[in-house]
């Protein structure tokens, strides 16, 4: 329940000739003089004292001051002084409002007070409404927006297309393209029409992660009621970037299809927008597609950050390496590299992680000392500055977020491998040391799937590279061994992808760099190899963009015991084709950096 207090507005003065008059007179206003008369007004309705006409609302009767009800609102001022026929007559009746809603804001009109719930907020906000009093509809509004989440919005919003609140039709929209993902699970989500659900797929500020989530809301409301709702296949999947989309994947969600009907219709759309993108430069309508298909939606374009490590260029000493300050952007739509703000403090062996929409930079090491240091980039002041410092200076650590909040585990830490694990909290701006780790290692991969906190490979105490894995819950603060990898890996990029976890290359004593890449489905409970890079990487950066995993510089396998090079070329692991592909080289080489997505 929301109950409300609307202040009457006070008059101040702002011309000019007064204002040169300040020192002469003053005006002033009185709240309390403005609700003292306002009690009064109310006590004689209540009294009936002075009520000069009678409203009959429903199966009810309200005795009230015509004069009061046309200050409130437009629809009663014409209603008793517009020339009308109720400007005479003793009882007015007022039609398309209920008795006990026209109460409650008849208590409004002589109290400025309103009582706002779940259960009668809509009632409320049609009936004032329709008889003008913005104030209250204005406060329905807020109340709205203050109990609105992604299992109600669609509700609120075809409530608000019925009454053409458009203001707030826009907010809720909005809401919706921004939750999307959890909208389009809810059952209301199914129970759009078709022209609201075509509305919605079309816009560009859809929050996704790759536009086949576009395609599976736009097939489960057709699925919700499948013979009513498939003659709009074609409608519904027009908003449908088909383009963007994996052939293979769609093939795939096709062959799984009971209905045959619904199963040729979509091979056939499918077949029609294969051959579209074929021959663009002979087909008219591809031109023509081209501007809306062949982009990612404004809220789905993704940018990879490339975040300091050190660099080595060939024929380099071992002592040549130089630790890097500088970030670069890669924009995953159009590849391509650009430098933005560099972090304060140049580090390699840094752990890098995104929370709440901004990038956090922990730790890491340059010419052997070890930072504690955090720096946090801003993507909307587009500058990074400095937050609360680790309780230990660690490199080689492991960070990600969960449960929002930012996780510091292990790393090198001076003389020893760190056992403990550092919780970070946004609000409070603090790191706390929160326990240890199973397994104290060093340059791990480390990821969040599912609320729990993977650590994969890395260095043990004992300077062996590790096969093993386990996985932190931080609700219970208890670790579980993962069954063991395949190939021992240190310095390997980590990333989940698809519910799943790659360890992508990595470096042992044994093999030197490795291009291998290893995947852990948790449901399956095993490690399988799967293709791997052109390029062997240790010290490589990976994340999951758009579907794909992108696996960004590192450091080449050495030759006669010189100096490993580091590598500017970046990888793309498709996984449903189960290929890499090399996209645009950064700007500058690197190898132990972080990469974070925005």
């Amino acid at each position: 329940m929301s109950c409300v207090s609307v202040s009457p507005s006070h008059c101040c003065s702002c011309d000019a000739a007064t204002a040169n008059q300040a020192s002469d007179q003053s005006l002033l206003s009185s709240d309390r003089y403005a609700r003292l008369i306002l009690a009064q007004i109310n006590k004689m309705r209540l009294c009936s004292d002075f009520c000069d006409v009678r409203l009959k609302v429903g199966s009810g009767v309200f005795r009230v001051h015509r004069l009061v009800l046309a200050a409130s609102s437009p629809y009663f001022s014409a209603l008793f002084s517009g020339g009308m026929s109720e400007v005479d007559q003793e009882e007015v009746q007022i039609l398309g409002v209920e008795t006990q809603v026209f109460e409650v804001l008849l208590d409004f009109i002589y109290t400025g007070m309103i009582s706002v719930t779940v259960d009668n907020v809509q009632e409320l906000m049609v009936a004032a409404d329709m008889l003008q009093l913005q104030e209250v509809v204005t406060v329905c509004g807020e109340f709205l927006k203050g109990h609105m989440d992604p299992s109600n919005c669609v509700g609120i919003f075809q409530f608000l297309e019925q009454i053409a609140c458009m203001d707030m039709l826009e907010f809720t929209e909005n809401y919706i393209h921004v939750h999307f993902l959890e909208v389009c699970t809810s059952d209301d989500f199914r129970g759009l029409s078709k022209d609201q659900l075509v509305k919605i797929l079309r816009s560009e500020e859809l929050r996704i992660e790759d536009e086949y989530q576009v395609f599976t809301a736009a097939m489960d409301w057709v699925l919700h009621d499948v013979p009513k709702r498939k003659k709009h296949i074609v409608e519904v999947l027009e908003p449908v970037r088909f383009p963007l989309l994996s052939p293979q994947r769609l093939f795939k969600y096709i062959e799984s299809m009971t209905d045959f009907s619904l199963r040729v219709a979509l091979q056939t759309l499918l077949k029609e927008y294969t051959e579209v993108t074929k021959s663009p430069k002979e087909n008219k309508t591809y031109s023509l597609l081209q501007p809306a298909k062949m982009r990612p939606r404004r809220k789905a374009r993704k940018y990879l950050y490339a975040i300091g490590g050190y660099t080595r260029l060939q024929g380099g000493r071992w002592s040549d390496s130089r630790a890097l300050s500088c970030v670069e952007r890669f924009d995953t739509f159009n590849q391509y590299w650009t430098t933005v703000s560099s972090i304060h403090q140049a580090r390699s062996g840094l752990g890098v992680a995104v929370l709440e929409g901004m990038i956090y930079v922990v730790g890491g090491e340059k010419d052997s000392m070890i930072f504690d240091c955090t720096e946090r980039y801003d993507p909307v002041t587009k500058q990074w500055a400095s937050v609360a410092s680790l309780n230990f200076p660690r490199c080689g650590v492991g960070v990600c977020p969960c449960h929002g909040a930012l996780y510091a585990l292990g790393g090198w830490i001076g003389s020893e491998i760190g056992k403990t694990m550092e919780r970070y909290d946004p609000e409070e701006n603090k790191w706390e040391v929160i326990g240890t780790m199973a397994v104290p290692r060093y340059y791990f991969g480390c990821c969040e799937l599912q609320g729990f906190i993977y650590v994969i490979g890395g260095i043990s105490d004992e300077g062996m590279e590790l096969r093993s894995a386990e996985a932190y819950d931080p609700i219970s603060r208890r670790w579980s061994a993962l069954p063991v990898m395949v190939t021992r890996r240190a310095y390997a990029g980590v990333a989940c992808l698809n519910n799943c976890i790659y360890a992508v290359g990595g470096w042992n004593e044994a093999l030197g760099a490795l291009e291998t890449v290893e995947k852990y489905c948790p449901e399956e409970e095993k490690w399988v190899e799967v293709a791997p890079m052109s390029t062997a990487r240790a010290g490589v950066s990976v994340s999951a963009v758009n579907g794909f995993l992108y696996a960004v510089g590192g450091r080449a396998a050495s030759r006669d015991f010189s100096a490993p090079v580091t590598v500017d070329s970046v990888e793309i692991y498709d996984p449903h084709l189960d290929t890499w592909t090399e996209v645009g080289n950064m700007i500058t080489s690197r190898c132990d950096g972080g990469l974070a997505v925005l």
